[in-house]
């Protein structure tokens, strides 16, 4: 089934199917302003980039509804200096998340 577009007030866009947001084929929310967001099923997903662009250069990851990137922080801040690390929405400090996707990836060589 096709997610339906609807087109708001203000000239913002969103995708929805079975009331939830929704769209396969590119981001559910496209924002007057140029912010985007991408949703499956009504969760923040996406596996090839950001889920959500801000026009200020924010963006933000996440996997199956949680904060989530595995080659880099899940938040940047658009200065460049902010940046947060979580993996399935734990947050973690730059040392930890990097302690923890060595262990990650360990565990998938070992497979």
């Amino acid at each position: 089934m096709k997610s339906k577009l609807t087109t708001h007030k203000n000239g913002d866009k969103s995708w929805w199917l079975d009331s939830k947001r929704h769209r396969e084929d590119g981001s559910a929310v496209e924002c007057i302003n140029g912010d985007k967001a991408w949703f499956l099923n009504g969760k923040r997903h996406r596996e090839d980039g950001p889920v959500i662009e801000y026009i200020n250069g924010r963006k933000q990851w996440y996997l199956n509804g949680k904060l989530h990137r595995e080659d880099g922080p899940a938040i940047e801040w658009l200065d460049g200096n902010g940046k947060e690390w979580y993996l399935s929405g734990m947050e973690y400090s730059k040392k930890e998340y990097k302690y923890k996707m060595r262990s990650i990836k360990l565990t998938k060589l070992l497979k």
